[in-house]
């Protein structure tokens, strides 16, 4: 067959093939007008033009094409393997003379200088360090000049190793043929990217040893044990060889091709597996271990591997994968890229869930059984959000780093599409609100989030990183710029419509999947990435809107809105005159917003929506009602949601038809909203409104500035069987909260919220007995469990004015721990238990009346003995028989905590270092940290213990074999850290950690480059937070250092964090972390 003379089509997802419409549905038989190209000499050769992706640029002088990859000799005793490899590689620059590639401090090249050949023939290299001039004992010990230092030379050059070109090679350099590498190297000892878990040394012969990889810092980390080019631009078609002992089975993120015995030894297996989609490094992962292999029983291409003794557990988990892939399926119209999925659990995992090209790698904490109910959902929203980053992650990957949001963004989205269809609206808006609440709290305390920083600007000054580096981002912005990417995306797909943006992403799936069928052509890779500027135009050419505005204010501005808004009612016009102010301080995190802002006013008549144009710091803008005020004691008024309901009207306003109003009531904006309305308008939301974002706003104006009438509507509240579990859990503290306020509520009788239990929950003859338990798994009784979890543990914050718990909930709490029967019940009654011990130890006091420190039990309270042994007990029964993820023994040893910091016990750390070592479960170590970090933090009289527990802490967040641990000890730091940052002189100087070794220390870690970038990073945050910018006062640094500081707000403390109600109960403290900060632009809350 004769070729023919011109290339294909332009197959782009951004400029589509124009076609003649078609006339009365049917075509009119014209094909499309495709323009001729010139012929090439090549004809599967197609020009880089044709396959081009706006925004999408290559760093490396070199494209990957293929990679090899064969790892044999493993040793779990010495931690050690080695790795043969060959990558194929096709010169962009015609005049390299060295080829640069990633390699990690673990990877071992011989010594001999003969493990790496260019076509044949051996080549000189030299390992590089791109920190050696910038890292060292010279260096200040301030962080604004240290880390801009380190982006400049990453941004310039990040390799590690450096391969001088055969001078026989330099034409085929110069003709851009390609050249294959050869690369013999062992690794030995990781520190990072790899994790070896051994055996249990309490039970040896449990052989559930293990071995995987994980991400480090964010999306890269395969450089730790390969030399590659880990970059998730570098797409790759891979083939790889596992040598492993016969009982090992290896799980790899590529297809198995053939298994088979190895010639050289019978007791070694050989895996093959091959990864035909363009893959790049950073979505190359695995895991050995003697799993358990499993076919889903639905669906035979998900496969679940489980380490020895726990293939129930992982097969119960993993129950309803496969509708969960055919939801992303279904709602994407487009199938799952990689043939099949994988799944495996391990212990010690850094994440939840690492997430690899067509492999989860989870862990072990995520299982539960069936007897378990309070974590079903929250795994299974991990679960699904880590199979949507298999559409949008890794298949379609991002080219750049600061472009990771936008497939992060993507996943979560399509997570939060899932939890409207499963679990309902209310749960999908209440996350909404908490992400909300997150995003304007980091940037107000850190700075502004800028999704997508251009390249070649100048470093920012308000901040003490360089987010524009995957080594140099600090995890709380990565995190909370994901968390912005994901608002920004519904943001977009409120303002498109949720077709049209399903449109935008199947687009993009097609495409790609088309493209990767051309094994023979590396150009149509490229449309397996994308990045910010790729996607807003495929955007704006699928749905044909134009939207530069948008991302010009979300996406390459930073910050976020902040209203603050009050009104008048005008009875001659029957109008609401608005007044709405912006607070856009420098370095406040806040921006200018100019634009159109919602409104709905509830009237008397209904609810009415409308649109003002915001214009400048202060906007004044007339709302006209459409009812007029009358004099009535009840009616039914029909509500935002189409719902008649009667109103009790006799607390309003004759004269006002105005029952409350709301701004951006759909979160169309990212912004933090005060409005300032008269009390009863904030109980009339509370009491009639369904939506449970305004619901949430009631409640947390209700508990700063509650009215008379506050605590019937709050009861109301909990009483509702209709309401949202989470608004009636929340009103159960916000009544203990405005109780304590309001001391006259409570001057005789027996606490509401007991009363309240034990109408629910007690039994009929003896209400102070509780029911045995019997819990349902259905919609309703579900709910009433929850609740039963927090009115006990709401009711132990009830005080007297002197600061003492009431000996009624005491006595109350108690008996419920008494009497807790749970020997019909089908579900276990962990979390129930843990919410109990959690109430007994919020009833704790600080010791006012008492010696500063009790070493005599017998010295204590009747009340103090009794709570102290009802905790005793239960930790040392937990420790015998434990429960799910040790969460008795969480609340119990945080009870016992509580007893120390508030007097009752000597001060004594080892109790809680004890329950830190390796040997421990994982949940209860970290439950420990927290406890230990809140003594250092937030206990008054640990003064003598905080600086060794302090530099115990950092020196564990260096060496602990768990990276998850690692991680978790400066993250805590940096979100509570020891000592003020006002310049080190409102309460640092008077701080025992407040020390030049602690600084030292800390400064160690912060330049130390063998432990996890996320690690490193983390602790910059923290000397940020100790010091600002400048060199610490104890190290010779001025009083007062220069450049601005973090902006401190409200913050929950560490021992807060604790899981010991894990999903459910986590939120009940408080809605959000940090209280509104805009009422100093005026507030008439209390009209």
């Amino acid at each position: 067959m004769e070729q023919s003379t011109s290339q294909p089509p332009t197959l782009d997802r951004f400029s589509p093939v124009r076609t003649t419409p078609a006339v009365n549905g049917n075509s009119n038989g014209v094909r499309p007008v495709i323009p001729a190209r010139q012929s090439t000499s090549a004809p599967n050769v197609v020009t880089t033009e044709l396959y081009n992706v706006p925004g999408v640029r290559h760093k490396a002088n070199f494209r990957i094409l293929s990679q090899q990859v064969r790892l044999f000799d493993l040793s779990f005793t010495e931690k050690s393997f080695k790795i043969h490899t060959e990558l194929v590689i096709m010169p962009s620059d015609g005049f390299a003379m060295s080829i640069l590639l990633h390699m990690g401090q673990a990877v071992i090249l011989p010594d001999d200088g003969t493990g790496i050949m260019v076509d044949g023939l051996t080549a000189k290299f030299r390992r590089r360090d791109p920190l050696g001039n910038v890292i060292g004992p010279n260096v200040s010990h301030c962080i604004s000049e240290l880390e801009p230092m380190i982006y400049t030379q990453l941004k310039e050059n990040d390799y590690n190793l450096d391969i001088t070109i055969p001078e026989n090679l330099k034409d085929k350099v110069k003709y851009r043929k390609a050249l294959r590498i050869t690369i013999d190297c062992s690794v030995k000892n990781p520190t990072k990217g790899i994790t070896f878990v051994e055996a249990s040394k309490d039970q040896p012969n449990t052989n559930d040893e293990h071995m995987y990889t994980y991400h480090t810092p964010y999306i890269s980390g395969t450089r730790e044990w390969l030399p590659c080019y880990d970059e998730p631009d570098q797409l790759a078609l891979w083939d790889i060889n596992f040598e492993v002992p016969s009982d090992y089975v290896p799980v790899v993120s590529a297809e198995l091709k053939e298994k088979q015995i190895s010639e050289a030894n019978e007791d070694i297996w050989v895996y093959t597996f091959t990864q035909t989609i363009p893959t790049s490094a950073c979505n190359i992962g695995w895991a050995i271990a003697r799993f358990t292999p499993d076919a889903h029983k639905e669906t035979p291409t998900i496969h679940t591997f489980s380490l020895p003794g726990l293939r129930p557990f992982v097969k119960y988990t993993t129950m309803f994968v496969d509708k969960m892939v055919e939801f992303l399926e279904e709602k994407l119209s487009c199938r799952m890229a990689y043939p099949t999925l994988k799944i495996v659990f391990v212990d010690q995992a850094n994440e939840d869930i690492s997430v690899y090209s067509s492999l989860l790698i989870a862990s072990t904490s995520l299982l539960y059984h069936r007897k378990i109910i309070d974590v079903v959902q929250e795994v299974r929203q991990k679960l699904i959000n880590g199979i949507a980053q298999q559409f949008f992650g890794c298949f379609i990957c991002p080219s750049h780093w600061i472009h990771w949001w936008v497939v992060m963004a993507i996943s979560r989205l399509m997570t939060s599409l899932y939890v409207e269809s499963k679990l309902g609206m209310a749960e999908a808006r209440w996350q909404l609100k908490r992400i909300m609440d997150d995003v304007c709290d980091y940037e107000h305390q850190w700075g502004k989030i800028i999704l997508s920083p251009n390249l070649s600007d100048q470093s920012r000054r308000n901040l003490h990183f360089d987010p524009r580096h995957e080594y140099t981002c600090s995890p709380l912005y990565a995190e909370n710029m994901l968390k912005k990417g994901y608002l920004t995306m519904r943001m977009l797909l409120k303002r498109l419509g949720q077709e049209p943006f399903l449109r935008v992403l199947h687009r993009l799936l097609t495409v790609g999947l088309e493209m990767s069928e051309k094994k023979l052509t590396p150009g149509a890779w490229k449309h397996l990435l994308t990045c910010s500027e790729a996607f807003f135009r495929a955007v704006s050419t699928v749905t044909g809107s134009e939207i530069p505005t948008f991302v010009e204010q979300w996406v390459n501005s930073g910050g976020h809105a902040a209203f603050a808004v009050k009104f008048d009612f005008n009875r001659k016009r029957n109008m609401i005159e608005l007044e709405v102010k912006q607070d856009d301080l420098e370095g406040n995190g806040r921006a200018q917003y100019t634009g159109p802002l919602s409104i709905v006013v509830q009237e008397v008549d209904g609810a009415f929506t409308q649109t003002i144009q915001i214009d400048g710091a202060v906007t004044h803008a007339d709302v006209q009602c459409h009812s007029k005020g009358r004099k009535q004691k009840r009616k039914k008024i029909p509500i935002m949601t189409g719902e008649e309901i009667e109103f009790d009207l006799s607390n309003m306003d004759a004269e006002s038809p105005v029952l409350w109003i709301r701004l951006d009531y759909d979160y169309l904006l990212i912004r933090d909203i005060n409005i300032s309305q008269p009390m009863f308008h904030w109980e009339y939301m509370l009491k009639y409104e369904r939506d449970v974002i305004a619901q949430m706003e009631a409640l947390e104006r209700i508990q700063i500035f509650p009215s008379a009438q506050s605590k019937s509507i709050i009861v109301d509240t909990i009483a509702n069987e209709k309401f949202f579990y989470r608004i009636r859990c929340r009103a159960a503290f916000v009544l203990s909260s405005v109780q304590n306020r309001k001391t006259e509520a409570l001057t005789g009788g027996t606490p509401v919220l007991v009363n309240m239990f034990k109408e629910m929950y007690g039994s009929k003859a003896v209400p102070h007995i509780p029911k045995p338990n019997n819990f349902v798994v259905t919609s309703q009784y579900l709910q009433q469990y929850f609740l039963m979890q927090a009115l006990p543990q709401a009711a132990a914050k009830l005080r007297k004015h002197t600061g003492e718990c009431y000996e009624d909930v005491l006595m109350f709490l108690l008996d419920l721990v008494r009497f807790n029967d749970n020997s019909t019940n089908r579900y276990a009654d962990d979390f129930y238990t843990a919410g109990l011990l959690s109430a007994l130890g919020s009833c704790i006091y600080p010791a006012e009346c008492l010696p500063a420190r009790v070493e005599v039990p017998e010295n204590l309270t009747i009340e103090i003995r009794k709570i102290l042994k009802e905790l005793t007990y239960s930790l040392n029964m937990d420790t015998v028989n434990p429960s799910f993820s040790r969460i008795v023994g969480i609340a119990a040893l945080s009870g016992i905590y509580q007893l120390q910091k508030c007097g009752y016990l000597p001060l004594d750390s080892r109790l809680l270092w004890m329950f830190t070592e390796t040997k421990i479960c994982a949940e209860m170590r970290k439950a420990s940290i927290s406890l230990l970090i809140d003594r250092v933090c937030n206990d008054p009289h640990s003064s003598d213990c905080r600086l060794k527990d302090c530099l115990k802490l950092l020196e564990m967040a260096r060496n602990d074999i768990d990276p998850s641990i690692r991680k978790r000890i400066p993250r805590l730091l940096a979100e509570t850290p020891p000592f003020a940052t006002y310049n080190n002189t409102e309460y640092g100087h008077t701080n025992s950690c407040n020390t030049e070794q602690f600084a030292d220390k800390l400064w160690e870690l912060v330049t130390d480059r063998k432990i996890d970038g996320n690690v490193r990073c983390s602790f910059v945050d923290v000397y940020f937070s100790l010091f600002g910018l400048g060199i610490p006062p104890v190290s010779g640094g001025p009083a007062e250092a220069a450049g601005h500081h973090r902006s401190y707000v409200t913050v929950a403390s560490a021992s807060s964090n604790l899981s010991t109600s894990q999903w459910h109960n986590s939120a009940y403290e408080a809605a959000r972390r940090s209280p509104p900060r805009v009422s100093s632009l005026g507030d008439d809350s209390l009209m």
